[in-house]
């Protein structure tokens, strides 16, 4: 089955997977040993160096809402739930396996698995009933649940009824998300943010808008809403770093995090206004797609790995080959598992929904 596509912006796989391995690089070299007791490897004369990694996820977001975007146009509701099923539970499942046996069998005593929590977790709604994840890296699963759920399911739904134009969307949705930056204490925006996932919601806005700007031009329009989500993006930054300072109990430049996202936003934005065509290259889809089991599966199975063999004398040779091992294993997920795994959900669901809902 081929994954190639006329429509695809492979410009988008190779930066999805720089994401990744962004926050892979800021989990090992930072965020292990720097708090909550999660890896033995001080890595802190480099450390520096990879402490912003944290934000590889909010490109994450700004990808899926263009994406998203793209992958809606025909406005129909039960193929993009096929759609967005049979390409997110296969890895998960199988990394969420992975991941739980590799703890049982190495992890002890820093950490831990039971059955019951494996077995919520493979719902990827493990969240709603306050379970714990296996990984924590799971928690922005929750949040593009969320994004596909109450925002594009919710579109959808009401464009059965009714043709409502993307931007319209995202005039209401960039709307709660500037009120919740003033009103957030409010019960009302407590209960928006919930459902509207109004502190992560500028990413995803942003995303949207870029998928206008590249299915039409950048106009004064798109470019007022993309500065409006930029603002917003830029104030949720400055608050997100604060709390990583805060945890850490390290210095974080905001000015240096703030610039990253409006690389961020630079970046993408050249792509919506089609100034990368020459990287625009089929070749880099097999690079995205190592994307998704690659966030899944490094954090905690590395950790382990490192707690096990790794030392102050071999850190780095550790470290590395730990990498090149997450990446391999991405590589087996995408190549020979997922593709077999995904084609055969999405026949089931197919096959279903004819059934039982036509």
């Amino acid at each position: 089955m081929s994954i190639k596509s006329k429509n695809r912006i492979y410009q988008l796989d190779l930066f999805r997977f720089f994401a990744a391995l962004i926050v892979v690089l800021y989990h090992y070299f930072f965020r292990g040993y720097a708090a909550d007791n999660l890896s033995d490897l001080d890595f802190s004369e480099i450390s520096d160096y990879f402490k912003y990694g944290f934000l590889g996820i909010n490109i994450f977001f700004i990808i899926s809402g263009f994406v998203i975007s793209l992958s809606i146009k025909d406005r129909s509701l039960i193929k993009f739930i096929i759609s967005r099923l049979s390409r997110l539970y296969p890895i998960y499942w199988i990394c969420v396996l992975i991941t739980f046996v590799v703890i049982l069998l190495f992890g002890a005593p820093r950490f831990t698995a039971e059955l019951e929590q494996f077995i919520l977790n493979l719902s990827m709604f493990h969240n709603y009933v306050r379970v714990e994840s296996i990984d924590g890296v799971y928690w922005t699963l929750f949040i593009e649940m969320k994004f596909y759920i109450f925002i594009i399911g919710s579109y959808l739904v009401l464009n059965k009824f009714k043709p409502i134009k993307l931007d319209y969307l995202i005039y209401t949705w960039l709307t709660l998300s500037v009120l919740y930056l003033y009103f957030s204490e409010l019960p009302i925006f407590r209960i928006g943010n919930s459902l509207f996932i109004l502190d992560w919601s500028s990413y995803f806005i942003a995303g949207m808008i870029l998928y206008q700007i590249y299915k039409s031009k950048l106009n004064v329009k798109y470019a007022v809403l993309l500065s409006i989500a930029l603002f917003t993006s830029i104030q949720h930054t400055i608050t997100e770093t604060a709390k990583k300072a805060n945890h850490f109990n390290i210095e974080f430049s905001p000015i240096i995090a703030c610039g990253i996202i409006v690389i961020f936003y630079l970046l993408i934005l050249l792509v919506a206004c089609h100034k990368l065509r020459g990287m625009n290259s089929s070749k880099f889809i097999k690079i995205g797609m190592l994307t998704y089991p690659l966030y899944l599966i490094h954090q905690k199975v590395g950790y382990i790995i490192f707690n096990n063999v790794g030392t102050d004398t071999n850190k780095y040779s550790v470290a590395i080959s730990t990498i090149f091992l997450m990446i391999a294993i991405s590589f087996i997920l995408s190549e020979f598992y997922e593709p077999k795994a995904s084609n055969y959900l999405k026949v089931k669901l197919k096959y279903l929904t004819t059934k039982y809902l036509k």
